[in-house]
């Protein structure tokens, strides 16, 4: 049931991504610009910006040509303009942008001789028609490969700051592993410590045993010498077994903190796999947006 519910998620993702795809329209339209009104046509463009559009219109009608774009506000107007695959010669091309929430139009009127505008029924219509939606709809991709490009930039930094993560997780176990050795050698030995204790303490107890019954001379004074010896030895038992109960006891403390910050890597593991499913989920939205565009 719930890789169900997941599978249906993912669909309406999908599909809600594709129902939000805004056409480009194309239509007859008339504008004013300057002092006339001018019969021509209106593209619209979704989700460009008007200062974007502005730019590639101007680069698009200058290409071919030696004449360079008037531009006075939003009005834009070249003179003996280049039109691709257009055999009618040059044409001149007064044009307006406009902003509309969430797109732009860009209103074109073409003029093939004074006072000879290209209209719906011209015969030239069908290859400028043509012109007039490439334009549009390369602008729309550009637009749609910038926020799958700015989608995958989001992605990628999700999975190096998971990758970063697990790094440093992975750094807390080989600190555990690192202590748990370190205990365990130094239980090891405590344990041979003790062991020479025993074995020390036992020659400890016959020299005092052996001292009590001798007289007065070297050989007593010999065997106290021997005697210290031993306590010495036992005392630099006692402060290494001292030392290694030290040194485990740091590496208990290590372990805890290693595992509390497992604990808390755990839970920012989980959250940027989630936002990573997610950001994958949104990647995918605007891959099949920009499909979508390019098959207009």
């Amino acid at each position: 049931m719930k890789h169900s519910f997941c599978f249906l998620f993912v669909f309406i993702l999908i599909f809600t991504a594709v129902k939000a795809q805004m056409p480009i329209t194309l239509t007859p339209d008339s504008a004013k610009i300057g002092n006339t009104r001018l019969p021509g046509f209106s593209v619209t463009i979704p989700e460009i910006k008007p200062e974007v559009l502005k730019s590639s219109w101007v680069k698009t009608v200058e290409k071919g040509t030696k004449s360079k774009a008037i531009v006075e506000n939003n009005d834009i107007s070249v003179f003996g303009a280049d039109i691709p695959n257009y055999d009618g010669g040059a044409v001149n091309i007064m044009s307006k942008t406009s902003d509309q929430d969430s797109l732009c139009s860009l209103f074109v009127c073409f003029e093939t001789k004074p006072d000879v505008y290209i209209v719906k029924d011209s015969p030239e219509y069908d290859r400028l028609s043509k012109f007039l939606k490439k334009f549009a709809k390369d602008q729309y991709i550009v637009v749609a490969k910038n926020q799958l490009s700015a989608e995958n930039d989001k992605l990628s930094a999700l999975e190096k700051q998971l990758k970063s993560e697990r790094k440093s997780t992975d750094k807390f176990k080989k600190n555990i592993q690192s202590s748990e050795v370190s205990i365990t050698a130094e239980r090891d030995k405590i344990s041979g410590f003790e062991k020479e204790i025993e074995v020390t303490n036992s020659s400890i107890e016959s020299s005092s045993a052996a001292i009590s019954s001798m007289d007065d001379g070297e050989a007593k004074k010999a065997k106290k010498a021997e005697l210290k010896k031993l306590e010495n030895k036992k005392k630099g038992l006692l402060k290494n077994i001292n030392s290694s109960q030290n040194k485990i006891s740091k590496a208990s403390t290590a372990i805890e903190d290693n595992n509390s910050n497992i604990a808390l890597k755990e839970a920012t593991l989980k959250d940027l796999n989630d936002r990573i499913v997610q950001q994958k989920l949104t990647v995918s939205r605007f891959e099949t947006k920009l499909k979508t565009i390019e098959n207009y």
